[in-house]
């Protein structure tokens, strides 16, 4: 039955993830339009602010999004996440993506689900060989996972009693909150790693390359996105003239 196959669930990985305080979502007043943003913030903060809102807001279908970002940066630059912390990010995402495939009608079968438990099986072999956590346990989950699904998939009335009574305790508040920890984390240690250059570091690299300067020129400005946010720095006093130091007294042509 499905009651005892939720006893070990993939959940349980994420239940050693110490809750933290993580910050609350700012009222920012009217949003930008995304081409406002994009002159305000270069596109790698945007990315990493999406991904957080994906995570703060609870929007699954964008998970696998966020998975695919994990995946790429860890490969590429391991140090941002620990192997453990690495495993149990991308299986939390995964397998609350696969059961939100399974809530819907549309979704809820196995061609559909079956890449995403080839995935879950991968990442499983993968920490297994890495001995990043307890082989029996996290072979156990999966097993108990893959089970879970199926019965799932094959019993509507165990489906309807598990998303009515058996998600919001087992991939809760909780649940949600160990993902979140750990995203939080992975965007930070990303943006520490990833400092956002001024404009003079970006014009150096600009005079280095004239055909990009050339399609900057062509690409880059618009009047009314800039107009936007010009208007709003000004509701919010954002231009108003400043007590710091001026970079305009550091001008190489003084």
């Amino acid at each position: 039955m499905l009651s005892s196959v939720s006893e070990i669930r993939t959940s349980m990985l994420l239940e050693s993830i110490q809750p933290k305080s993580l910050p609350e979502a700012e009222d920012s007043g009217p949003g930008l339009t995304l081409s406002s943003l994009r002159l305000l913030a270069p596109l790698l903060c945007l990315m990493l602010a999406f991904l957080w809102q994906v995570a703060q807001q609870h929007i699954v279908k964008h998970y696998g999004k966020l998975e695919e970002f994990v995946t790429l940066v860890t490969e590429m630059v391991p140090e941002v996440l620990s192997s453990r912390q690495r495993t149990q990010l991308l299986l939390g995402l995964r397998a609350r993506l696969v059961l939100e495939l399974c809530r819907n009608e549309s979704t809820a079968d196995l061609v559909t689900i079956q890449p995403h438990l080839d995935k879950i099986h991968y990442l499983t072999e993968y920490a297994v060989h890495k001995e990043v956590l307890n082989d029996d346990e996290l072979e156990a989950t999966e097993s108990n996972f893959v089970e879970l699904v199926q019965t799932l998939l094959e019993d509507p009335s165990e489906r309807e009693h598990f998303f009515q009574e058996v998600l919001p305790v087992h991939y809760g508040p909780q649940y949600d909150t160990a993902v979140q920890v750990l995203v939080w984390e992975f965007l930070s240690r990303l943006e520490e790693l990833q400092p956002v250059p001024d404009f003079t570091q970006t014009a150096a690299w600009l005079s280095a390359a004239p055909s990009v300067l050339e399609e900057c020129g062509h690409t880059i400005f618009d009047p009314e996105a800039l107009k936007t946010l010009l208007q709003r720095n000004q509701h919010h006093g954002n231009l108003k003239n400043s007590k710091s130091p001026s970079r305009a007294n550091q001008s190489p042509v003084n």
